[in-house]
């Protein structure tokens, strides 16, 4: 679990860049929403570990400290032993996953979004937009 770790490190480290970047351009949308979706899903993943299955996507302030507490959750998640999480998805449908498998799609989910913001900021000219490749953290933590 500890690779699963890493890439949670990953997900917080592009994730405050792109918070960042938000606060300074006010919040533009789609972007906020977008980012507020990747955020949602992340927490109703950790909410679908605990035991709930939530009928609704929650709405997470976009905080720095709401990506600690996830971040943080998400760590402690991957401390127990790998086991098949039972849930529902907010339109009842029943399903069932290795958390592994779940934690892997969380942080892949916040990558594609990510990228997303990137492709709607780069089509209207923009730059400045945070670089948050996998690589680009690799050379940020490790220069």
């Amino acid at each position: 679990m500890d690779e699963l770790v890493d890439g949670f490190r990953y997900d917080l480290w592009a994730n405050r860049l792109w918070l960042d970047f938000l606060a300074s351009q006010g919040f533009p949308q789609p972007e906020s929403l977008i980012f507020q979706h990747l955020l949602a899903a992340q927490e109703i993943w950790l909410l679908r570990f605990g035991g709930a299955s939530p009928s609704a996507m929650p709405t997470p302030e976009l905080s720095h400290a709401t990506l600690q507490r996830i971040h943080d959750g998400w760590v402690e998640a991957l401390k127990s032993e790998d086991r098949v999480v039972e849930y529902r998805r907010t339109t009842g449908e029943p399903g069932s996953r290795l958390l592994s498998e779940i934690a892997k799609h969380v942080v892949n989910h916040g990558t594609y979004h990510r990228g997303e913001m990137r492709g709607i900021c780069r089509g209207r000219g923009e730059d400045g937009f945070p670089e948050t490749d996998l690589i680009s953290y690799s050379f940020a933590v490790r220069p």
